[in-house]
């Protein structure tokens, strides 16, 4: 079991080689990647304590990255036993590779689990010894007797992270069913009121400590008394009964057993978010159906639609459209800009096959939570994060290229390089501020003048289709989607008092509107970036990304503080372009296409959200 939790992320470093000097270019949490795992952009020193809640808990498994450590690929794959723990006792040495933590002036060597030269880079998966003391210090690592440069690292008595599918510490999380012990997934799911397992690292120092070297760790509840209970597990807004907070069986491998409430919303993607000691987990998602079926959520996606064909298979082959646009006004006076008017319009076409594990994995085809969830999920340099998830689907070919038509003209939508299509030809998760937020200025008249928007910079009215020719796997498509006159009308009431000064975090933040799409719902993006000066965030500059989605005939939705407190403040930088935005807008449900042949299920969405820079306090 405990090679399931065993995390070995794929990042794109620099090669190691020889005895060259150890370097370090990354430090997280095992479970709660401060960085996105998949991205081929490699990260530089001081990205390990730039987000909230980034810090090393006692006693929990972190990961360093970097270069020039570790035995050679060819030696563990030649004797892989000699690259890994043989726990027990746990060693602080594996193939002349060694770690050490100084904090307050003392030194503590660390407990190494695997240790090798991979593709390009080194990697290390490590336990933090409980006895280490908690505060700012210096890590360390020694191969061949050659030290690295010492490096920052906090320690501090906890801070959980969630395991999840994607290894990258976002979207469905590892969570099993209590009484079973069976994995949870899309295609099998959780009722209200039952008991779920949730798996993870960082609650804290072992329950024994003297022994947490020589021994499997005892079961110690810290959750013994609700009342004195440290853990706090939210589930799609909700708090949760915990009824077991504390070790897994093996070591540094923490398990949280909680009821799901019995009001929580349903879905494929109800997030899931653990508080210890006032520092909140990454979030991840749990599926959940009120009678333990197949997941479905209100936003049209159901899993149904392809159940049978994945059981027969192990695969499904789904169209997913999104056509997105964003309308941002930046204000850019302390740079003597003024404030800038920015749109982009983006169609997306994922059209692939999906293995069950891709789609145990994936964040979700509407690219948002389930209806009254909020996500918080971690980015570099520029949202949207990319979904680990893609680099699993194998992308069908449905023609050289689609078009889109509405009812400001029609517009092409050609297959980018990694297979996908995209009116903006770049590959679909490989988009950036520059694509998705900023574009190009909205009175533009080149081809990112707006398509979706009216003159007024409103969405128009009226109906999208976008059709395909077909290719050699799928067959014509025509995937049409209406934009109603009352989604057209939607107004974000109580935008100017919000924005009128630095939002706080640390109290619920309520967002009001008027009109929108009466079928569908309203998405809220939240965005703070941890740029602290300049034009351009670096490629390993981290923020974190909020979205949340509310039933169009709420009028209201508040977010609640656990899900602010995610986002990095960002009232101190003095960049030339504020690193904090908030935006409104309607969205569709996932309309159901007639799929062509070559495929089992279609869908189209569209989302809308215009707001401006904001800074969070």
């Amino acid at each position: 079991m405990k090679t399931l939790f065993a995390v070995v992320l794929t990042l794109g470093l620099l090669a190691a080689s020889g005895f060259a000097q150890p370097t370090v270019t990354l430090i997280v949490n095992a479970a709660s990647s401060s960085r996105p795992a998949g991205s081929t952009t490699s990260p530089t020193t001081t990205t390990w304590s730039a987000l909230p809640n980034s810090s090393i808990a006692q006693g929990s498994y972190f990961t360093i990255y970097g270069n020039n450590f570790g035995p050679a690929s060819s030696v563990c794959s030649a004797t892989p036993a000699s690259c890994y723990w043989k726990p027990y006792p746990l060693p602080t040495t594996i193939e002349n590779t060694s770690v050490s933590v100084t904090v307050g002036g003392t030194t503590v060597p660390v407990y190494l689990e695997f240790a090798e030269q991979l593709n390009g880079y080194s990697q290390i998966n490590a336990v933090l010894p409980s006895n280490t003391p908690t505060g700012t210090g210096t890590l360390t690592v020694t191969y061949n007797r050659t030290p690295s440069t010492a490096v920052p690292i906090t320690v501090v008595a906890s801070s959980f992270g969630t395991f999840a599918w994607n290894e990258a510490g976002s979207g469905p999380g590892i969570f099993t069913n209590a009484v079973a012990n069976q994995l949870l997934t899309p295609f099998n799911t959780v009722k209200p009121g039952d008991y779920v397992t949730i798996w993870g690292t960082g609650l804290g120092p072992a329950p024994n400590v003297s022994t947490e070297a020589a021994a499997p760790p005892s079961q110690t509840n810290l959750c013994g008394s609700g009342a004195t209970c440290p853990v706090t597990v939210w589930i799609g807004g909700q708090s949760a009964t915990v009824t077991y907070a504390g070790r897994s069986p093996y070591t540094a491998e923490d398990q949280i057993d909680f009821i799901v409430p019995a009001n929580v919303t349903t879905g494929c993607y109800v997030q899931v978010a653990v508080v210890t000691n006032s520092v909140v987990s990454n979030f991840t998602s749990l599926s959940v159906d009120a009678s333990g079926a197949v997941c479905h959520d209100d936003d049209g996606i159901d899993f149904s639609d392809i159940a049978s064909v994945v059981q027969s298979k192990g695969q499904a082959n789904v169209g997913d459209i999104i056509m997105l646009s964003n309308y941002l006004n930046l204000d850019l006076s302390s740079a003597g800009l003024g404030v800038l008017k920015w749109d982009n319009d983006t169609v997306s076409g994922v059209i692939g096959t999906y293995s069950a594990r891709t789609l145990d994995s994936f964040q979700g085809l509407s690219l948002a939570p389930s209806v009254n969830n909020c996500a918080a999920t971690p980015f570099l340099q520029y949202p949207p994060p990319p979904d680990p998830a893609l680099a699993g689907v194998a992308f069908l070919d449905a023609g050289s290229s689609l078009s889109v038509q509405g009812p400001n003209g029609t517009a092409a939508v050609a297959k980018s390089t990694d297979g996908a299509y995209t009116n903006n030809g770049v590959p679909v998760g490989g988009e950036t501020i520059n694509d998705l937020i900023l574009g190009c200025p909205a009175s533009s008249t080149n081809n990112c003048a707006p398509f979706f928007l009216s003159s007024a910079f409103a969405i128009s009215a009226g109906t999208y289709t976008v059709t395909g020719p077909g290719g050699s796997a799928v067959g014509a498509l025509s995937a049409p989607i209406t934009v109603s006159s009352s989604a057209a009308s939607f107004k974000w009431t109580n935008q100017g008092s919000v924005t009128a000064g630095p939002i706080p975090r640390n109290t619920p933040l309520t967002i009001t509107w008027s009109g929108g799409d009466p079928n569908g719902f309203v998405d809220i993006t939240a965005i703070a970036s941890t740029l602290s000066s300049g034009l351009e965030p670096a490629a390993a500059t981290p923020g974190i990304l909020v979205e949340c989605i509310a039933p169009t005939s709420l009028g209201t939705f508040t977010i609640p503080t656990y899900v602010l407190q995610t986002l990095p403040s960002t009232v101190n930088s003095s960049a030339t372009v504020p690193p904090g935005e908030l935006l409104v807008g309607p969205i569709s449900n996932a309309v159901k296409a007639t799929p062509p042949t070559g495929l089992d299920a279609l869908y189209i969405v569209y989302h809308y959200i215009q707001g401006q820079n904001v800074s969070w306090q």
